[in-house]
């Protein structure tokens, strides 16, 4: 039996709560085997300072702090890991997730060619990154071809990784005695986990969802007959759960107070997703902490939810055939069940030990079970093997890092001494032998002033030129800013005309359009909501398929997606879909979204009058 190609890279995932290490290889048959498994809790270095020490340090101090321990520890283990587990290989891979890359799935029209192509998705995801993409890395992978409106379109996925985690992910892997050989997204991790259950049967159409419930963030991903056709993370995950019942609060008047964080973690797995009738069986900060644990996973519900109808409204599809799960906070007591039932949908967790051989890993069994899905995608990043169908950052900012070389030995000498060129002058000196000593020295100090004068001449001399060539200069700078003065009040009065005149004309330019200018504002004005903040809108009436593009502002993503559902109600206006969003900061912990939506106008018919009306 061939072996496949499968080349072995140690996956390290380091993310904000847990260092997650594998590294898998192939056997005698080409069989992936688990040969070493370690799942490490990253202690929160910044809750484990004192109030004496916190009083003394400013936020960046923190940071720097924070920055300098975790290192500390991951150059530790790291090492030791290696070591442990007689691992030779010096090639590791990581993973790009939560905030450090944004993926969106774009349409885009058919490229002739890699250049315009490249052109194309840039310029398309510009508009949908939350940063600027001058200071990332852009990745994209061309899934195929579709139509939409009777009109084909390519359909990409596209990720951007901040330059940042560039370099932190190298100097975090380097600090361990790995080289850093690859830089891969989450959604593609999990493509490889999952495999096949991802394609449909032959002839039939198959809806996946997979919903990664991690640390930060959740994210949500729908996958139609294999392919990635929707991507959103939110900022709602287990560490919000843990944030929340380790604030404490009030219970029936009592006051609730958690000791430390490890108490808030331990309460958050030992309890776990509890229906209003089981919680009222608890009591004191079991009760409280079950009460805060439902609140934030029915938010991350209807994040989820409302995700999903968007996406079913925007490509017109019904609901998902099936759900995967992934993630730490996704392995907590009864979330499947509750997701699954909330949306009515069959929802797994995913296995990824399922198709692997383990049983010679040093690694508990029962925690295997428990944490399986929070390692899914760590397990999936081991099993990468170079597919070019995936985003590796490495190989777009290094590209040819394998085959790179030097060769002294074209290196050669340049210069020579030979070919230098001789300079003689003759002088006949012998008068000077006859002159005493006083007239010697008259001589020489009459040869040293006429030297002097000869070398002041040129400098006296140029610097009265560039004093009078400066004198000119200002001259004639004032008469031109005085020129260009006059001729911007002449524009501007010349403008000025050209409107005025275009404005007597401006009520018959816009009945020749023959579009509902009116009626869209009054139908927009009537519709928009309190939570939107339109800043911008602009029609054009003159494209086939007359539309709109207005801007504005609101809280989060959420109240965008409302938006729109609100908009495809309209009477007039029709396809309304979202060309771009971005975060704007407002400081550390406040943040809002500022968007773009454009659609198209239905031009209602005009009605024919009858005889008596034109009578």
């Amino acid at each position: 039996m061939a072996k496949p190609k499968f080349e072995p890279l140690v996956s390290v995932d380091i993310g904000s709560f847990s260092l997650k290490f594998i590294f898998i290889q192939p056997d005698e048959e080409g069989k992936p085997v688990v040969k070493a498994l370690s799942h490490i809790r990253i202690p929160s270095f910044a809750h484990m300072l004192t109030e004496e020490e916190r009083s003394g340090m400013s936020k960046e101090d923190v940071e720097k702090d924070t920055t300098a321990k975790v290192n500390k520890f991951l150059t530790k283990y790291l090492t030791e890991l290696l070591y442990d587990n007689q691992i030779l290989t010096k090639k590791g891979i990581t993973l790009a997730g939560g905030r450090t890359a944004t993926i969106r799935y774009i349409e885009i029209p058919p490229s002739p060619n890699k250049e315009l192509l490249s052109a194309n998705i840039k310029a398309e995801a510009s508009k949908q990154m939350p940063f600027s993409i001058e200071n990332a890395v852009l990745g994209f992978t061309v899934l195929g071809e579709t139509v939409r409106d009777e009109k084909a379109v390519q359909q990409v996925v596209v990720a951007a990784l901040q330059k940042d985690f560039l370099k932190i992910s190298t100097e975090n892997l380097k600090g361990g005695g790995l080289l850093n050989e690859g830089i891969v997204i989450l959604p593609q991790t999990l493509e490889i986990l999952l495999g096949k259950k991802l394609s449909p049967p032959a002839g039939k159409e198959l809806k996946i969802g997979i919903i990664h419930c991690g640390h930060k963030t959740t994210s949500i991903m729908v996958y139609r007959n294999g392919a990635l056709n929707f991507f959103r993370d939110i900022p709602l995950a287990g560490e919000h759960i843990t944030e929340a019942i380790f604030a404490g609060g009030e219970l029936e008047g009592k006051k609730i107070e958690i000791a430390d964080l490890e108490e808030a973690i331990e309460l958050k797995h030992k309890i776990g997703v509890l229906p209003p009738d089981e919680m009222k069986k608890l009591s004191g900060k079991e009760r409280f902490a079950a009460q805060q644990i439902f609140n934030i996973v029915e938010k991350i519900l209807q994040h989820i939810q409302l995700s999903i109808s968007f996406y079913a409204s925007q490509f017109g599809e019904s609901g998902l055939d099936r759900i995967y799960l992934s993630g730490g906070s996704a392995a907590m007591k009864n979330f499947r069940d509750f997701i699954g039932e909330s949306m009515d949908i069959p929802a797994e967790l995913i296995n990824p030990f399922a198709d692997l051989d383990h049983q010679k890993v040093n690694f508990p069994p029962e925690r295997m079970t428990e944490e399986g899905p929070g390692i899914a995608p760590s397990v999936g990043m081991a099993m990468y093997n170079g597919d070019a169908r995936f985003i590796n950052f490495i190989d777009i900012v290094q590209p040819n890092r394998g085959s790179q070389g030097v060769d002294v030995t074209k290196v050669t000498q340049k210069f020579s001494a030979s070919g230098s060129s001789k300079l003689k002058i003759n002088l006949d000196l012998t008068f000077l032998t006859q002159l005493d000593e006083r007239k010697l020295k008259i001589l020489l100090g009459l040869v040293g002033v006429l030297l002097v004068l000869i070398v002041s001449f040129p400098v006296i001399k140029i610097r009265k030129d560039v004093a009078e060539t400066i004198k000119e200069q200002q001259a004639a700078s004032n008469q031109l800013q005085d020129l260009n003065n006059a001729q911007t009040e002449v524009q501007k009065i010349l403008q000025e005309k050209e409107r005025l005149g275009q404005e007597n004309h401006f009520i018959d330019i816009i009945n020749a359009q023959g579009f509902p200018f009116s009626a869209v504002l009054l139908e927009l004005a009537s519709s928009t909501p309190d939570f939107i903040y339109l800043t911008h809108l602009e029609f054009f009436p003159e494209k086939e398929g007359k539309g709109f593009r207005l801007s504005g502002n609101t809280e989060n993503s959420d109240k965008i997606f409302e938006y729109l559902n609100i908009l495809g109600k309209c009477s007039l206006i029709k396809s309304p879909v979202m060309t771009s969003s971005q975060e704007q900061k407002i400081d550390d912990n406040r943040y809002y979204i500022s968007f773009e939506i454009s659609g198209k106008v239905e031009i209602p018919q005009k009605k024919e009058k009858t005889g008596e009306e034109q009578q």
